[in-house]
């Protein structure tokens, strides 16, 4: 039997707090060495690099949980993130457009560690910063 709805709710939590309070490193210890899912490269130093890439980008960048769905280890959130645009994002150069987006994201844990992740975030930005400012506000 896997862990309760409860508990898991609990470290997602626990993990979107560490991305909001920049605590990389305690975020590492959130996922496991070979995690896998939406990079292009797998394994823990590649994720955790991810999210600090977001985070340079935008460095007042939050994520704000709106609903979490728990089937087993599996947790699909529908997050708001919202965030300043001061830095590169891949080949975008800063804007200082202040974007709100709509990210959904699936993980899978296992022994108190998410082992994959499947989300949406990347091209979600990329639209957003790329869109025509009447278009997203």
């Amino acid at each position: 039997m896997g862990p309760a709805r409860a508990e898991i709710v609990g470290l997602y939590e626990h993990y979107l707090a560490c991305c909001n309070e920049r605590r990389l490193d305690e975020l590492a210890g959130l996922v496991a060495e070979e995690v896998a899912g939406s990079g292009s490269v797998d394994g823990r130093a590649a994720y955790v690099e991810r999210v600090a890439d977001v985070l340079r980008a935008f460095p007042d960048y939050r994520w704000d949980l709106q609903e979490v769905l728990v089937d087993g280890s599996t947790v699909v959130a529908r997050l708001r993130g919202s965030g300043t645009h001061e830095g590169p994002l891949g080949a975008i150069a800063p804007t200082g457009r202040r974007v709100e987006v709509q990210e959904l994201v699936v993980y899978r844990f296992a022994g108190g560690l998410v082992t994959h992740c499947w989300g949406d975030l990347f091209p979600v930005l990329r639209d957003a910063l790329t869109a025509p400012e009447d278009v997203t506000g």
